[in-house]
């Protein structure tokens, strides 16, 4: 079953998904908790508004009351898991215990009300629960954890954490984020070794959790499934939709995807600040439910996640195909441009083209591309003006290190891709038509197949997945297109893998079609912070020494000379 409860609207029940594993659990136990033999489990994210009030206590209050109100509300979930950075501040930041410490928060009180009010919301509700704070350590006079940064005079230093509590309330695991975003490095820490962070359920799972960008790194969040064999992920973020390969929705399922783990991502709702797209993945079996907004909203949605070692879900099947001279558009959610597609070796496909194909390569990585459409005409009696707009599409490939994550931290990427622009300059790729513009599918794709031949990661690193979108920034169904690897990518990181992905059902309104490939450079980012810079010799001393060398040497070379005369 898959649930959506919408806090304006109250409980409603809003799509019911099927498969036989999901039927199966739905007549043998109505909604009860999971069980460890049980096929599946019951896991709700929350998207969620940011908080109100006038003081950086308002709305801690105002959170901890709406997420105490929301479990309350949300009925028999086994885990319900709150987004990054919406229940408080530096101003409100709490201790937080590490979970070797058995602490339950909700009667040892030693903390801010909130996290004692949430421990207290777990236990009366017996669910496990999950949220993410602005924690605080002393670490004056070399107390505290190893850092990065240096202690700040305060002698208080602050992390962002994910707090995990049980069904009793107690804090059984927390994660402290390593790979912040931009201005969070002025003021927030990150351990010299990142946190590796895994929690075991009543109910036979056992997760790993990280937060937001950490999703583009390979330590922790990669090596959970790695090295740990994790195969379910807690995803607390708020991410910065980018466009056309990171949208928040289409990062969660393509990450998903590639690795083939079941992913419960719950993302804060500010879509005019960029950040909406929550949702729950069982891996290649797609999503089981997620949506992206355009106006600040807080919603649960729920879902039956399969257990993995109970076997994969089939992918869900969607309406058949029907080509639409217009369909809706997600227009009120504001994204970043991937200025990487600059440096991509690209080429413009032809206004009104019906068939394509090429090989085209940055160096010696080359991406093959087969494309076919067939064009549209308006509905009987639908009305187009003269000044409608419609999407133009190059190919892209590249293959390299100087390219960026969302401009923040360096990266090691490559990529086939079909992407979208609004004229034939490059520099429009990346960008939506506003809402203000009408816009018409000329065309529809009827055949649609990329494939590449991945080189081999040396160092071990490598994650290739689907990077796809539609105008509602959904990502194509999996039981939409094909996908193949030869050898199998997550067990040959050492080998050149051949990935195929090719549609299986026709598209109106394709954004991105793509293989999108990360191979976690080890370049390091400094963000400009002097704590991190690397530590050069340049002092006004080594140059004096270095001037002293060279007149040392002359001098030598002098009396060598004057030797030669006398000898002669």
């Amino acid at each position: 079953m898959v649930w959506q409860l919408d806090f304006g609207n109250r409980c409603t029940m809003k799509s019911v998904q099927l498969s036989f594993l999901l039927l199966a659990a739905l007549f043998s136990s109505s909604h009860q908790l999971s069980k460890p033999e049980d096929p599946t489990y019951t896991a709700a994210v929350v998207e969620h508004i940011e908080a109100v009030g006038n003081s950086p206590r308002t709305r801690t209050i105002w959170a901890s009351e709406s997420f105490q109100k929301i479990i309350r509300e949300v009925g028999d979930v086994d885990i319900i898991v709150f987004p990054e950075h919406i229940l408080n501040s530096q101003a409100t930041a709490t201790f937080v215990p590490h979970e070797n410490q058995s602490i339950t928060p909700c009667y040892q009180t030693d903390y801010e009300l909130f996290l004692i009010e949430l421990s207290c919301a777990a236990r009366a509700n017996g669910i496990y629960v999950v949220i993410n704070v602005v924690e605080k350590e002393l670490c004056a006079h070399g107390a505290g954890s190893d850092t990065f940064n240096p202690c700040p005079p305060t002698g208080v230093r602050y992390f962002n954490t994910n707090v995990v509590f049980d069904r009793r309330g107690r804090i059984i695991s927390r994660y402290r984020k390593s790979h912040l975003w931009r201005h969070e490095y002025d003021s927030t820490s990150v351990l010299r070794t990142p946190d590796i962070s895994i929690f075991s359920t009543d109910f036979g799972v056992t997760f790993g959790h990280f937060i937001c960008f950490d999703m583009m790194f390979y330590d922790p969040a990669v090596k959970l499934l790695r090295e740990h064999n994790i195969t379910d992920i807690v995803y607390p973020t708020y991410w910065f939709s980018e466009l056309p390969f990171l949208g928040a929705v289409q990062l969660q399922e393509g990450w998903a995807f590639g690795n083939d783990v079941n992913v419960l991502a719950a993302d804060a709702s500010k879509p005019a600040g960029r950040t909406s797209g929550s949702g729950i993945y069982a891996g290649r079996g797609g999503r089981l439910v997620a949506e992206i907004f355009e106006q600040p909203t807080t919603k649960v949605l729920i879902a039956d996640v399969p257990k993995r070692q109970h076997g994969q879900l089939s992918p869900t099947f969607t309406p058949l195909f029907t080509p639409q001279w217009k369909t809706q558009r997600l227009t009120g959610l504001a994204t970043y441009r991937d200025n990487n597609v600059d440096v991509f070796e690209s080429e413009l496909l032809a206004e009104d083209f019906l068939s394509f194909e090429r090989q085209l390569c940055h160096g010696s990585f080359c991406c093959s591309f087969a494309i076919e459409r067939k064009a549209n005409s308006p509905a009987e009696n639908e009305v187009t003006s003269s000044e409608a707009k419609s999407y133009r599409y190059r190919i892209g490939v590249y293959w390299g290190n100087q390219t960026t994550v969302i401009g923040v931290d360096r990266t090691e990427q490559a990529t086939c891709a079909l992407f979208a622009c609004t004229d034939v300059r490059t520099a429009s790729c990346g960008y939506i038509f506003p809402e203000n513009e009408e816009v018409i599918n000329t065309h529809h794709f009827t055949k649609l197949s990329i494939s590449g031949n991945f080189p081999a990661a040396p160092r071990g690193r490598r994650l290739i997945m689907p990077s796809t979108l539609n105008a509602l920034f959904l990502p194509v169904s999996v039981s939409d297109y094909e996908w193949s690897e030869s050898p199998e990518a997550a067990n040959n990181v050492d080998k050149p893998i051949l990935v195929d992905l090719k549609l299986a059902k026709s598209q109106n309104d394709l954004l991105t079609f793509a293989i999108w490939a990360n191979y976690y450079t080890e370049i390091p980012s400094t963000h400009n912070l002097d704590h991190m810079q690397p530590i050069h010799v340049t002092s006004p001393t080594t140059s004096t020494t270095s001037a002293s060398s060279a007149i040392s040497a002359l001098w030598v070379l002098w009396v060598l000379s004057c030797l030669c005369i006398i000898v002669l």
